[in-house]
């Protein structure tokens, strides 16, 4: 290289040195929105040890924050599976006396299954309960959490000013005594962001109450084993999965509006119609497609 062409580089990367840095500093930068009163809420989970009868036992935290006011909800459960959280979110509506228009998940697999073309594919169960109550699932980019950092400060506020130093006697009893924090303690403190009291800020939210709606009920599962012929029956009808899932046990249950969902270790792997009269077999080309492919060789 010659001086010249030197000389040219340096001047180059001179310019592109703080261009860098400007970009970078526009990667983590994060603005901070603010939601109006009844709009949004944002939910978490988060893992605990807790000091049950002088055992530690580790359980999972249900975090509801409601954007406007910083008001709380928070219950203890033993997993964060699908009927834990519709149950929790069931629990926090009552708690709250209403819901917002909308709240915000990061992407667990409860909620959404995968990403297609950029676009989130819901859980249909979790789906019809939003649809049922009413609300917008809305989802945080992903890699992109901090989208939703009033709930992550949440979730470290209960581990930092509830769970440390504290001795339960059952789940029961944590949750008991987490709703007393909250409503003495959480709800009662000087909030740092909003300078006020979430309890006094509650009184704005506005929320949509809930009517005389009855309690969502979530259908249960049924555990089938997958036949040879990669059938699996139910109420009479038998519908097909993926081959692979030959021999293996597989969850089935009745989903929104007038489907049949077939899971495995919690994924979502085949959803048919309903067979509306006995005695039907179902099934869908596609779960059957590479073995053709092997036998047309």
């Amino acid at each position: 290289m010659s001086r010249a062409d030197a000389g040219g580089y340096s001047t180059v990367k001179a310019v592109i040195r703080p261009l860098r840095e400007i970009l970078h500093q526009l990667e983590i930068a994060t603005i901070r929105y603010e939601t109006p009163p009844g709009r949004q809420a944002q939910m978490d989970w988060g893992i605990v040890s807790v000091n049950i009868n002088d055992e530690c036992k580790r359980l999972h935290v249900f975090v509801m924050v409601l954007g406007y006011s910083r008001a709380l909800y928070v219950e203890f459960t033993e997993d964060e599976k699908l009927t834990s959280l519709i149950n929790c979110h069931k629990n926090a509506f009552d708690w709250f006396g209403g819901l917002p228009e909308e709240i915000l998940y990061d992407n667990p697999k409860t909620i959404v299954l995968r990403r297609e073309s950029g676009n989130p594919v819901f859980n249909p169960q979790f789906e019809d309960f939003a649809r049922y109550y009413g609300f917008q699932p809305r989802l945080c980019q992903p890699y992109r959490a901090r989208t939703k950092g009033k709930i992550e400060a949440g979730v470290k506020y209960v581990k930092r000013s509830f769970v440390l130093g504290r001795y339960f006697t059952s789940i029961a009893d944590i949750n008991e005594e987490v709703r007393r924090w909250v409503r003495d303690i959480a709800d009662q403190r000087i909030h740092g962001t909003t300078h006020m009291k979430p309890s006094d800020r509650f009184k704005e939210e506005n929320l949509r109450p809930i009517g005389n709606k009855p309690p969502y009920e979530l259908q249960v599962l049924e555990v089938r084993k997958v036949a040879a012929d990669s059938l699996v029956s139910f109420e009479s009808n038998r519908y097909s999965v993926p081959w692979q899932y030959v021999n293996r046990e597989v969850e089935v249950q009745k989903g929104p509006p007038d489907t049949v969902l077939i899971f495995h270790q919690g994924q979502l792997i085949a959803q048919h119609p309903n067979a509306s009269i006995k005695y039907q077999v179902i099934i869908n080309k596609d779960h059957y497609k590479s073995i053709l492919k092997r036998r047309s060789k």
